[in-house]
C-alpha cells in the first residue's frame, strides 16, 4: 500500500521536498512543452515518469508535500508559457492521476514481483503504467474538449489512444534508467559498461551495432526500419551491465521517435495522431525485448555469484569452506615457493566444544563458532586464508611470515579467544578455549597444502594431550 511520508519521518523537510519537486516538474515541463508540436500534445514528455520514477525509488519522498510541489511546478510551467489557468489545471489533473495511480498499484504488487520472479519486473511495470494512463487520459480526453478546441479535439479513443501511448513511450524511456541509476557510492559502476578485465574492443562491437543501425534506420526510414536496431539491443542486454542497457535502449528508442515524429509530421500532417499511436507501440514493444532480457540476465549472474559464493564461504561463520580453501591455499603455497618466502600453516580446534553442545545446545555452540571466527580473522592479515575444515576445526595459512612472526600470531589468537566472553544468551556467558598446532613452511619446501595440514594437525594433537589451550609447533 502507498504510504504517505510527513516531514519528521522524512530526511527531507516538508519545505525542502516541496521546493524540491516543484522545481523538478517545472524544468522537465519545460522541456516537455519545448517539443509541443503545433496544435498537438507534446511529444516527448519526461515529467511524469521521472517523478513517477522518483517516488517509486525514493520511498522518503512519499509525501503530500511532493505532490503539492508537483502539482505547482506542472502548472508553472505551462502558466508560464502561455497556457490558460483551467486548462493548466484540467492537463496537472491528468496527469497527477497517471502517476498516483501507477505508484498505488507499484506500491501494492511490489512485494509480490520481488517474490514471483524479478525477471518480469518491466512487464508488470509496463501493465501499471498502463492502467493508470488509460486513467489519466481518460480523464483528459473527456475534460480537454469541454475547455478548448485547440487540440484533442479528435474522436474520443483516438485522443485517448495519443495520450495514452505517449505516456507509455515516455514510461518506457524514462523509469528504467530513474529506478537503476547506481548510487553515489557505485559512481565508478556507471562509468564501467562493460565487467572488469574484458578486452574493451570486442566488448564494444554490441553498442557500434546500435549505432549502426541507427544509422541504417535513418537512412532507409522505411516501415521495417523501426525494427534494425532490435538483435543489436538484445546484443548488449546479454554484454553490458543493466543501467548501462537502459540508457543505451532510451537512447535508441528516442532517436527513432524523433526522426519518425518528425517525418510523419511533415508527410501526413492529417494522419500524426494515428501514425504517432502506431510508432509508439512499435517503440514500446521494442524496449521491452532488452529490458527484459537484460534484467534476466542480470538475475542469473546474481544467482550464479551467490551459488559461488555459498560454494566458497561457510554459511554460519563466513570463512573459507574446505574445499576452497584448499584450492586457495595451494595456490598460495606455489607462490611462495616460487618466491622463496616463509609460509606457515596454523590447525585450531576448540577444546571441549561437544560440551558447550551438550550443556547449552546447539544454538549457543553456533555462537561461539562464529565468535571464534570473528576473533581469529581480526588476528590474521586481509591476505591470509582462513577456512573451516568441519566442526569447529579451522585452518589458517599464513603466508610471506618468518616463523617467530607466525608463532606470535597462533599465540596472540589462543590468548584472545581465551579471554574472550561470549553471551550465548541474555545475560549468559561462556568462554571458550583453544589448541593450536603450527606448521612452519621454510622457502625451499615443496610440501602440498594437505602436507602442510598433516604436519600442523600432528602438532595440534599434541597440544591437546599436552593439556589443551596452547600452541605447539611442529617438529
Amino acid at each position: 500500500m502507498l504510504q504517505l511520508h510527513t516531514g519528521r519521518e522524512s530526511r527531507f523537510s516538508p519545505l525542502t521536498l516541496f521546493c524540491l519537486f516543484t522545481c523538478i516538474l517545472l524544468m522537465l515541463g519545460w522541456l516537455g512543452i519545448a517539443t509541443r508540436p503545433h496544435a498537438f500534445l507534446a511529444s516527448f514528455w519526461p515529467a511524469n515518469s521521472v517523478f513517477l520514477g522518483l517516488l517509486a525509488r525514493y520511498p522518503q519522498t512519499r509525501s503530500i508535500y511532493s505532490l503539492l510541489g508537483a502539482f505547482c511546478g506542472y502548472m508553472l510551467a505551462d502558466l508560464s508559457t502561455g497556457s490558460d489557468l483551467l486548462l493548466s489545471t484540467v492537463l496537472t489533473t491528468a496527469n497527477m492521476i497517471y502517476v498516483v495511480a501507477t505508484l498505488l498499484l507499484y506500491s501494492y504488487f511490489r512485494d509480490f514481483i520481488h517474490s514471483l520472479h524479478r525477471g518480469y519486473f518491466y512487464l508488470f511495470i509496463f501493465l501499471f503504467c498502463t492502467l493508470g494512463s488509460l486513467l489519466g487520459a481518460s480523464f483528459a480526453a473527456i475534460a480537454v474538449p469541454q475547455i478548448t478546441t485547440a487540440f484533442m479535439n479528435g474522436p474520443f479513443l483516438l485522443e485517448v489512444g495519443d495520450w495514452f501511448t505517449a505516456e507509455l513511450q515516455n514510461a518506457l524511456l524514462l523509469l528504467p534508467i530513474v529506478l537503476n541509476i547506481p548510487r553515489w557510492k557505485k559512481k565508478k559502476f556507471i562509468l564501467a559498461p562493460i565487467a572488469h578485465g574484458h578486452n574493451p574492443v570486442i566488448h564494444s562491437l554490441p553498442l557500434l551495432a546500435v549505432i549502426f543501425s541507427l544509422f541504417m534506420s535513418y537512412v532507409d526510414s522505411g516501415p521495417g526500419s523501426l525494427l534494425y536496431p532490435i538483435a543489436a539491443l538484445i546484443w548488449c542486454a546479454l554484454t553490458y551491465r543493466h543501467f548501462f542497457v537502459t540508457l543505451i535502449t532510451s537512447f535508441a528508442c528516442g532517436c527513432i521517435i524523433f526522426w519518425f515524429t518528425k517525418e510523419y509530421l511533415v508527410v501526413y500532417p492529417q494522419l500524426y495522431t494515428q501514425n504517432s499511436i502506431s510508432l509508439r507501440l512499435g517503440i514500446i514493444m521494442m524496449a521491452i525485448a532488452p529490458l527484459t532480457v537484460s534484467s534476466i540476465d542480470e538475475i542469473r549472474s546474481r544467482l550464479i555469484r551467490q551459488l559461488q559464493y555459498n560454494l566458497a564461504y561457510d554459511d554460519l561463520t563466513t570463512c573459507l569452506t574446505r574445499r576452497q580453501f584448499m584450492e586457495s591455499a595451494n595456490a598460495l603455497l606455489e607462490q611462495m615457493q616460487s618466491k622463496q618466502r616463509y609460509a606457515a600453516v596454523l590447525m585450531l580446534d576448540i577444546d571441549h566444544f561437544k560440551q558447550v553442545n551438550d550443556t547449552y545446545g546447539h544454538q549457543a555452540g553456533d555462537i561461539a563458532l562464529r565468535n571464534c571466527a570473528e576473533i581469529i580473522q581480526k588476528n590474521l592479515r586481509s591476505y591470509d586464508l582462513l577456512g573451516r575444515l568441519g566442526g569447529e576445526e579451522f585452518a589458517a595459512l599464513l603466508i610471506d611470515t618468518p616463523p617467530e612472526y607466525a608463532l606470535e600470531i597462533a599465540e596472540r589468537i589462543r590468548h584472545n579467544l581465551s579471554q574472550k566472553q561470549i553471551e550465548i544468551s541474555p545475560g549468559q556467558m561462556i568462554r571458550i578455549q583453544t589448541s593450536i598446532g603450527v606448521h612452519i613452511c621454510p622457502p625451499q619446501h615443496t610440501d602440498s597444502i594437505e602436507m602442510c595440514l598433516k604436519q600442523a594437525d600432528d602438532a595440534l594433537y599434541q597440544a591437546k594431550r599436552c593439556g589443551r589451550n596452547q600452541v605447539i609447533t611442529a617438529n
